[in-house]
């Protein structure tokens, strides 16, 4: 069976672990004299986000204090989190007491008190209550945030809260884009508070070593492998099964045409589509000539001179290029100036 996997978010049977990550997490939320509530996974597409969060629902769910809720930011976000919480397993018995009736959209049931509750927010509150009673924490994961109403509207709720001491805490996932667009909502300065964990390329000796295990390889093709994902975790999987598969040891014509076939399939499609007209043509002028200096993308791009500063740093936001030494640019992604140069055969920019 192949360790490795294509399809997007799960977690394979073959992954590398970031621990320093769980555990800075783990101590973090598990710690009495932490304040920290609520983290957030940013990353470029592809960066396993996804994966890095399917762990950490993974590992809480050992701890027996722990409750973890995984909400669909597409659905109302409160009203899916009560239901959630409700109807957690053994968490269903605190719930079912003689007192009054709750009901949203269909949902209905009975829990304890002397007064009616009136929304969603005060139905949470007397749920958390309970819970902390009971010396449970909630764990909330989300993935891919959404700069929408019902995550704005959940925002709030979750901060009053974390204000009133409520155990709640929350993982979400999100592009780098659209992390920055949520930190610049006047409302939602919380979210520009919160800590965020940039999900980086992946340690090539930690590739090497896995395709090592796994492929049978022996330390030169390993390395070589391994330099070719350029420590991309979509990359990783992507040149693993290939060679998994074909049973292959090294990197020919064919295992490269293949590994271009599946990173435009999987990930850089999905990219493209996701940029502006200027975007694209930046990145065409930047492919086209060698040396990466500011004047020389400017010429090539046609780009307004003026622009240049705009589009750099929103392109080094996304994570898609990365500026080195002494200010010159490169980009951060496997082959992707192949795929750029592709795209610019195909598309009918003017330059």
């Amino acid at each position: 069976m192949n360790p490795f996997t294509l399809s997007f978010g799960v977690l394979p049977d073959q992954f590398i672990k970031r621990d320093e990550i769980k555990d800075k997490i783990f101590n973090d939320f598990n710690s009495p004299t932490s304040e920290e509530n609520l983290y957030i996974l940013t990353g470029v597409r592809g960066s396993g986000k996804t994966v890095m969060l399917n762990y950490l629902k993974q590992e809480f769910e050992k701890e027996n204090n722990w409750i973890v809720i995984n909400i669909n930011p597409e659905m109302d976000i409160l009203e899916n989190l009560a239901a959630k919480i409700y109807e957690k397993g053994s968490l269903y018995r605190y719930f079912i007491k003689p007192g009054f009736n709750f009901s949203f959209k269909g949902f209905g049931f009975s829990i304890e008190g002397d007064m009616p509750l009136k929304s969603v927010e005060s139905l949470l509150e007397k749920m958390l209550q309970i819970l902390k009673n009971k010396g449970k924490k909630v764990l909330v994961t989300i993935d891919e945030l959404a700069n929408d109403k019902n995550m704005k509207v959940f925002t709030h709720t979750f901060k009053n809260l974390v204000n009133d001491k409520y155990p709640i805490y929350l993982i979400a996932t999100g592009l780098n884009e659209v992390v920055n667009n949520l930190q610049n909502e006047p409302t939602l300065t919380f979210i520009y508070r919160a800590t965020k964990i940039e999900i980086k390329s992946l340690n090539l000796l930690a590739i090497a070593k896995s395709y090592m295990d796994i492929l049978e390889m022996n330390e030169r093709e390993a390395m070589e492998c391994a330099s070719l994902t350029e420590g991309y975790a979509s990359a990783y999987q992507i040149l693993g099964s290939i060679l998994f598969v074909s049973k292959k040891k090294s990197i020919d014509k064919d295992v490269l045409y293949e590994f271009d076939s599946k990173l435009e399939e999987i990930n850089y499609s999905k990219l493209w589509e996701d940029l502006s007209k200027q975007d694209k043509k930046f990145l065409f002028g930047f492919s086209k000539q060698k040396d990466n200096k500011a004047k020389d993308i400017i010429e090539n791009s046609k780009i307004p001179p003026e622009s240049y500063s705009k589009y750099r740093e929103r392109l080094l936001k996304m994570g898609i290029i990365a500026s080195t030494s002494y200010g010159y640019l490169s980009f951060t992604l496997p082959r992707l100036i192949n795929y750029v140069q592709r795209r610019k055969l195909i598309e009918s920019f003017e330059f």
